[in-house]
């Protein structure tokens, strides 16, 4: 396992509001493979796992967590323009850089995420939305890994989505997103954002 698994790391650093106690494990996995040796391990120790994003929107308690946190890193932030025009984007790619990867690229409808803090993954989980835009509406499908280690694809149908949710049917680690791009006007983009 190439990543690193730290002990007793105090988690205010990884939350906005800088407040928290200790991590019993932190974990910084460099790929998908990291993580489902991770997971092997972790059915036989069977401890509780929390997956970080940006830490925005993460209150954690002074007591600590009794458990492993699993923070994605740059490895996981990676955004590209796939062959069919399509966007895929790492979990832990931040939302503000996917609205300004947009507008550099001239495609539309990803202006909201210019405002909301946190990564594609959170984004997801918690479908994230605004000004009359939330991320399901743009979702194609979604690479993710069951806390038993199976990788998995699903479609945007089938994931149920809603108000500021979403389900996958069982706790799960998103991957990375593909989303559907379509062009536009990069001025009028432009003003939309600001």
């Amino acid at each position: 396992m190439s990543g690193q698994i730290l002990n007793d790391i105090n988690l205010k650093q990884y939350s906005w509001f800088n407040l928290g106690g200790n991590a019993k494990n932190f974990f910084k996995p460099k790929n998908y493979s990291d993580i489902i040796n991770f997971l092997n391990i972790n059915k036989k120790l069977n401890q509780n796992i929390h997956i970080l994003g940006a830490g925005s929107n993460t209150l954690f308690r002074d007591g600590g967590f009794d458990g492993t946190i699993i923070k994605l890193g740059s490895e996981f932030s990676k955004i590209k323009i796939l062959s069919d025009g399509n966007l895929e984007v790492g979990a832990a790619c931040l939302d503000k850089k996917v609205a300004n990867f947009a507008l550099e690229n001239s495609i539309k409808d990803f202006e909201f995420l210019s405002c909301i803090p946190g990564s594609i993954g959170g984004t997801i989980a918690m479908n994230s939305g605004c000004y009359e835009h939330e991320i399901a509406n743009s979702i194609i499908s979604v690479d993710f890994l069951t806390l038993g280690g199976e990788l998995k694809t699903f479609k945007r149908d089938e994931i149920n989505f809603y108000y500021r949710g979403s389900d996958f049917g069982e706790p799960v680690i998103i991957l990375s997103v593909k989303l559907k791009a379509i062009k536009g006007n990069k001025i009028e983009i432009q003003k939309k954002t600001k």
